[in-house]
């Protein structure tokens, strides 16, 4: 059986002062300090209190020297002779970052130089039984990068050039929403292996399916150093399949087909179940066993749909023969140190983004090649994943060698990622073709460097290893202009990053928009955390700091400004600014999908942070929702009502994702802020299953006499006795409302179990009801909410306080209740 030694946990490490730039101030880093693996250089020096946390105020400036040194880590293990006796003792370095020296016992076994991919090394000529040392330089990344940028010459790259000369995560360099924190370090699990043969890179192709049996293509490979004679036992089992498959196995590759009877479709979250099955491989050697792997799979086709109609070519994935409107948000890494990622982190955001109807996940080219823990999740949740290559925001080097590291690391990724179902699409990078097509608008993306990369390498690889999902070359990308709507993919940014309000979303047509956002700040305990009072406002230096956008601070007063009265305190400019970021993806998202399936995807940027600041994210770096979660919840719902304003009236729309009819009723009303109804109607509809349509037009006349800026439109959308969409639609912007004076009445009751119920009840309407607890981390299950008058809304959360206790830390605000 194969045996392994982590070397995970207590390392040592120091800096190497190579290139002479270490400061002054920073000198007692050259000598030995304790380390942790894995993690990073970074909280290497956090933990040993050398350096200040680079997230706090402005404190990211004066860790700038830290990636311009080499690092040397070492560790001291026991290795036991019958470990030697293996064939082969393999060093497993699951992630370097990056660029890597390793000695063991003084000796030089092998260097590496990409972040994303494992490493392995046989050592075992360098072992000795007893006591050894490993040691690893990291060289710097910066200055490593920057040399090659001499050599092979500056190319057109957003932010900073020389980032894309190294297999790095692009964003370590900095971004528009995150800080420059270049880490170095063995940012994932690292061992010694050791074995005479073992089984690697499984895979379940699904080559058809229908509603008798799936067939599937199984494959493994050997890797062995001697020409035994071996044998591969494959159980596959899951949802009453049992099935036992054992074959010879010559060669290095073993394939062969199985027939699985009644599968079982795996969905998207909102569509059905997510079942999973499992295929156990073991590697046998004159019947006793030497390797065994586990692998989960699931069954499920997917396809991507682009079809002429009268608009241009669609895009639709479809699953299971369905047409999907995917729903989400892009993901980023949640910390600049990666390692330090809990599990629970991964679980709570992707718990937010299942329980907010989303169904879609993209990850960023410019971060990492995610977790485990995080497609396996995926998986779980029926959170399809569009799955960008790390590429990001610029041309990349098209010397031989950098396309041949190119083409390794999209093997070992593909190998690695596709035997998880929730993996839907393929993506060659992030924006790169768009922007060099913007710059060079008398050129074609082909003309990009690196576009070989992903005109080329990258199909042939995902076609070659995987096959069972589309690829896409970028995002944005399609025919023509590579950001043009009536085709491909879409990212839309004129709203917000050049200066237009979110009305404009309603202009826009394109048919997949997989980018585009609004600004917000992070939630006020959340900056609290990172700040000293002096600092909050949002022009004071280190608020202005925790906005990596160019003016991105005076964009989030230009909106508050045009949407509501600017506050005079810092709690109410957080609060105005979360709100106007749910009003404008509210705005877009509700717009794309009335073109349902013209428009077949709303994945908006983005779901999370990776440090305390203001930003596109709807949930904060301490996993905070903000406004805009909730109202994603609301507008990512599986039946949505939702108002549309024309010349000649505002239109009422349902858009269902529902594969059932949907029969129910439409309740309307022109209502006044203190509740006065001037005009109701009632429609009984029916939709067509997973559509979208108008049932009625509000004619103008009927609201056109009174004050627009005292009276409003509300909906509810019912069926089978419960509600499925309430929304409201306003005629001016709240700075204009003739608000009465806010009154509500809050009641909270609590049982001995510690559940409490919290009631409040308007008695005039209430925008924007925000509900806090102090001193507690509670996550309501619905805020940020309007009631209109007379109306209640209960909720149930749990509290470790007295009643009497909650009851004093309670807050509860709304719009201009200052």
């Amino acid at each position: 059986m194969m045996k392994t030694i982590s070397l995970n946990g207590t390392w040592r490490f120091k800096a190497v002062d190579k290139y002479r730039t270490l400061p002054l101030q920073s000198r007692n880093v050259v000598h030995w300090m304790n380390a942790t693996v894995p993690g990073t250089v970074h909280t290497d020096l956090l933990a040993d209190k050398k350096i200040s946390d680079p997230f706090y105020r402005a404190n990211e400036h004066d860790i700038q020297w830290i990636d311009l040194q080499q690092w040397l880590y070492q560790k001291e293990f026991i290795v036991t002779p019958a470990l030697l006796r293996e064939d082969r003792v393999v060093l497993v370095a699951e992630g370097l970052d990056t660029y890597a020296a390793i000695k063991i016992n003084g000796k030089e076994v092998g260097c590496t130089s990409n972040m994303f991919i494992e490493h392995r090394i046989d050592v075992k000529r360098y072992l000795r039984p007893g006591k050894n040392r490993i040691e690893i330089v990291f060289d710097s990344p910066t200055i490593r990068s920057k040399k090659l940028e001499e050599q092979y010459g500056a190319l057109r790259v957003a932010l900073e050039p020389h980032r894309v000369y190294v297999r790095k995560a692009q964003y370590s360099f900095s971004w528009d929403w995150g800080p420059k924190i270049t880490t170095s370090g063995i940012w994932r699990n690292i061992s010694l292996q050791a074995f005479s043969g073992r089984l690697k890179n499984p895979f379940v192709k699904i080559l058809s399916v229908d509603k008798r049996e799936a067939v599937a293509e199984i494959s493994v490979e050997i890797e062995a150093n001697s020409p035994r004679s071996y044998q591969l036992r494959t159980f596959i089992a899951g949802n009453s399949v049992s099935l036992e498959v054992l074959k010879d196995a010559s060669g290095s590759t073993i394939t062969f087909r199985v027939h699985i009877p009644n599968p079982q479709l795996w969905w998207p979250n909102g569509y059905g179940k997510q079942p999973m099955y499992t295929a156990l491989f073991s590697l046998l050697h004159d019947g006793n066993e030497i390797h065994q792997i586990e692998v989960p799979f699931a069954i499920r086709t997917v396809r991507l749909l682009q079809e002429k109609d009268t608009e241009g070519r669609s895009f639709i994935v479809e699953v299971n023969g369905v047409k999907i409107y995917c729903k989400g948000a892009d993901w980023i890494p949640s910390d600049n140190c990666i390692p330090r990622i809990s599990d629970a982190t991964y679980e709570t955001l992707l718990r937010f983004a299942g329980d907010a109807h989303m169904n879609m996940i993209r990850v960023w080219g410019g971060g990492i090649y995610e977790q485990n823990i995080f497609y396996n999740l995926c998986d779980q949740m029926g959170l399809m994943v569009w799955q960008d290559f790390m590429y990001a925001c610029g041309e990349y080097p098209r010397a031989a060698w950098f396309l041949r590291q190119s083409k390794v690391e999209a093997e070992h990724i593909v190998k690695r990622l596709r035997n998880h179902p929730s993996i839907v699409l393929w993506c060659g990078n992030n924006e790169c073709e768009w922007l060099f097509c913007t710059e060079n608008p008398e050129k074609t993306a082909d003309d990009m460097k690196g576009a070989k990369i992903f005109r080329d390498i990258l199909p042939e690889v995902c076609k070659n290893f995987d096959g069972t999902r589309p690829y896409w070359r970028s995002s944005p990308f399609g025919t023509g202009f590579p950001n043009a709507e009536s085709n491909g993919n879409h990212h839309q940014w004129t709203v917000w990053s050049f200066w237009k309000d979110y009305k404009e979303y309603e202009t826009d047509t394109a048919r997949f928009i997989s980018e585009f956002g609004f600004q917000a700040p992070a939630n006020r305990r959340t900056f609290e955390e990172v700040t000293l009072p002096d600092d909050r406002h949002p022009q004071s230096p280190v608020m202005e700091h925790h906005n990596k956008q160019v003016e991105g601070t005076e964009r989030l007063l230009r909106f508050q400004a045009a949407h509501f009265r600017l506050s005079n305190s810092f709690d109410g400019f957080i609060y105005k600014g979360q709100l106007v970021q749910a009003e404008a993806l509210k705005c877009a998202v509700e717009h794309w999908r009335r073109r349902k399936f013209s428009t077949a995807g709303s994945l908006f940027w983005q779901l999370n942070d990776c440090w305390p600041v203001s930003s596109w994210a709807v949930i904060d770096s301490k996993l905070r929702p903000k406004a805009a979660y909730y109202a994603a919840k609301r507008f990512f719902a599986p039946m949505l009502l939702s108002f549309k304003h024309t010349e000649q009236g505002i239109e009422v729309w349902v858009t269902g994702d529902r594969l059932e009819r949907f029969a129910g009723e439409i309740n309307l009303k022109l209502i006044s802020f203190q509740g006065k109804i001037f005009w109701k109607k009632k429609l009984e509809i029916s939709l067509a299953s997973n559509s979208s349509k108008k049932f009625f037009l509000i004619p103008r006349h009927l609201y056109a006499k009174h004050d627009v800026h005292t009276v409003y439109l509300v909906g509810t959308l019912s069926g089978d006795g419960n509600i499925e969409s309430t929304n409201r639609f306003f005629f001016s912007e709240p700075k204009y409302w003739k608000l009465p004076k806010g009154r509500a009445a809050v009641q909270l009751k609590k049982e001995k179990s510690g559940r409490c119920t919290l009631t409040i009840r308007a008695t005039t309407f209430l925008k924007g009801v925000r509900v806090e607890v102090d001193g507690e981390e509670i996550v309501f299950e619905d805020n940020y909410f309007d009631l209109d008058a007379g109306e209640a809304k209960s909720m149930t959360f749990d509290s470790h306080r007295t009643v009497a206790k909650t009851r004093r830390q309670l807050r509860v605000r709304w719009l201009y209740d200052e």
